[in-house]
């Protein structure tokens, strides 16, 4: 057990929206039947220790029940190792939304990426990297599959990392392709408005919905409260979460 006054919050953690209401009812379960699931977290200085997975359950913790302690596994891991253990947790879990999914699975791959020195220099952040890697593969790819000529240079770099980027598509957990990844999934970051984006991720709309979305929304010019109330109406109900993960 440990105290939760003594959990500082996980650096990589990139979750845009908490439902408080989900929280609520996380806190009361967690009341009632226990912490099903410990939290992970890895010992710091000064008899601290950071958070590496289970964000909302200790948020629901900390704001909806009276606990000072809770259970955790302790794991003495490298930064990369929990950044690893954070994103994949994210992943996996069941309310994430359409966008944070695919943010989460930019960050692993920028993670599993992150050593090799021409990709460092590609972008200042992961989307900015794991785009213009996708890109010139895909770029190349096709080329490849018209019957085009590319010089040598440029098949040595595809060489060079497409069974990389094969294999950290293969181990996600939830496994895809990198050029479906690529072509329908990334342009939800690259080319939709914050705006479409913030709305999509608070209503927990799905590709396709955040992409009609952004249709509309560039078609008609809507903003603001007349914009997010069409979210709503095209969504339904927000999203009600009982597990705990």
């Amino acid at each position: 057990m440990i105290d939760i006054n003594k959990i500082d919050p996980s650096p990589y953690q990139h979750r845009r929206y908490f439902d408080e209401e989900g929280l609520k009812e996380l806190g009361a379960s967690i009341l009632q039947d226990g912490l099903i699931e410990p939290i992970i977290v890895r010992p710091q200085q000064k008899d601290r220790f950071q958070l590496i997975a289970g964000e909302r359950r200790l948020r629901a913790i900390k704001e909806y029940t009276d606990m000072t302690m809770t259970q955790a596994k302790i794991a003495d891991v490298s930064d990369l190792q929990a950044r690893r253990i954070s994103f994949a947790e994210n992943l996996l879990r069941q309310d994430l939304s359409a966008l944070e999914a695919i943010e989460t699975t930019i960050k692993i791959i920028d993670v599993e990426m992150g050593n090799d020195p021409w990709y460092l220099t590609v972008g200042k952040t992961p989307l900015e990297r794991v785009h213009k890697l996708l890109s010139k593969l895909h770029s190349i790819r096709v080329s490849q599959d018209r019957g085009s000529q590319v010089s040598k240079e440029t098949e040595l770099l595809f060489n060079k990392f497409v069974k990389q980027v094969e294999s950290i598509f293969k181990n996600l957990p939830k496994p895809l392709k990198w050029q479906s990844f690529f072509i329908h999934d990334l342009i939800l970051l690259t080319d939709i408005p914050l705006t479409v984006q913030k709305a999509s991720v608070k209503h927990d709309l799905n590709k396709a919905q955040t992409k009609s979305l952004a249709r509309l929304e560039k078609a008609s010019g809507l903003r603001s409260n007349r914009f997010y109330g069409i979210t709503i109406t095209c969504h339904g109900p927000s999203r009600t979460v009982k597990n705990q993960t």
